[in-house]
This record gives C-alpha cells, structure tokens and sequence, in this order.
C-alpha cells in the first residue's frame, strides 16, 4: 500500500488540508495538526507561497490517485493509500513554464529550506508528472529524468491524452526511455479513448502500463 513511501508531485500544486490527503502530507504533525511543517516539503515554483495549495484542482486529484483515503484508511481511492506526498506547484492557469520545471526538477532531487540549503536525504522515491509535451523527439528535459534516475527517484509520466488518433503519440518526457509511462483506463478496465497509444520515437514499448 506504499507504506514507507514518499511520493512526489510535480503539477498544479495541493489542497494539502482536503481530508482524502491532509494525514498523508509529510509536513502533517498529528500531535500539533494545526502546525504542518511545510519546509521541505513544499515548493512553489510559481508564486512563492510557503503554504501548499491548489487554485486549479488538478494537483489535488493527481495527488489523491496516488494516495488517498478517508482518514480511518477506508475508501481508499489512492493506488498506494499508506505512502506519504510532497508537492511542488510548476503549473498556473497559463501551463508550466521551462523554468518553473527545471526548478521543480532540481527542488525533488534535492529539498532546500528557507536559506536555500540543499537536503539530498529528505528527496522522494516517486515522483509523478501528469503532465507533458508533444509527441516525436524533444529531450530538453531527460537529464533531469535521467538524473532523477541516478539519484534513485522513481520518474512516471502521464502518456498523455492524444487518443485513439494519436498513433506515435506518446508525449515527451514520457517518451524517455529512462521514464515509466502511463497510459489511462476507464471504468471497463479497458484502455481510455482519450489514452495516447504507442510507439515511441525511441527503441521503446511505450506505454509501459495502463
């Protein structure tokens, strides 16, 4: 159930108080609940904010695919319900920036605290992007997947939502070789319409699961 997991999410941020989420957060202190430890644990490479939220909701419900459930463990509509998040903020209303994700990219490799000091030791195992490009060949972000790789994070990207018309078109960085790509499925168990379909540009099955 992912118990002893940190997971990562790069996205629109977290409603980091909703209570599917709130007990999972790895800033959550359950003896003091109303003095979350937000330090290491968040980043917002968009406004600054020191306080994890959402104002686009997607984060939120990436987040809650990955670990949620009621605060008594039932209802656990999270794949991995017993791991722990962090998050960083990479996306507004206008989409991510390069900038932005370079640094989101090298915040989850390496937390900073507020005089900017790097905390390799505290990076997660997971780190989840439902987000991406284009098809075909764009490699402006594989050192960091590759580097994320070297530093024993796990990177899985969203295969992106080209459906059924998208042949080839598995989005970049999904597309990576060193990234694990994830397709959709619906509530027949079968593959998405709106799922991207494989091959990828390189010498790669792609998508790796649905």
């Amino acid at each position: 159930d992912g118990a002893g997991i940190v997971v990562a999410s790069i996205d629109t941020g977290v409603q980091w108080e909703h209570p599917a989420l709130m007990e999972k957060y790895r800033g959550y202190n359950p003896g003091d609940p109303d003095q979350p430890d937000h330090q290491l644990n968040w980043f917002d490479a968009v406004g600054g904010k020191e306080t994890p939220y959402d104002d686009l909701k997607h984060g939120t419900h990436t987040v809650g695919t990955m670990v949620g459930s009621e605060p008594d463990g039932s209802n656990q509509i999270g794949v991995a319900p017993g791991a722990k998040w962090i998050a960083v903020k990479a996306f507004s209303d206008q989409g991510g920036q390069d900038v932005d994700l370079l640094e989101a990219g090298e915040w989850i490799l390496a937390p900073k605290d507020v005089e900017g000091n790097p905390h390799p030791e505290l990076a997660p195992d997971v780190v989840n992007n439902s987000w991406g490009g284009g098809p075909g060949l764009n490699e402006w972000y594989r050192p960091m997947v590759q580097n994320w790789r070297a530093a024993n994070i796990f990177p899985v990207f969203a295969a992106g939502n080209a459906g059924s018309a998208g042949e080839g078109w598995v989005a970049s960085p999904a597309n990576y070789p060193e990234s694990l790509a994830v397709a959709a499925t619906d509530d027949q168990n079968a593959l998405a319409w709106f799922s991207s379909r494989g091959p990828a540009p390189y010498d790669e099955m792609k998508p790796d699961v649905s």
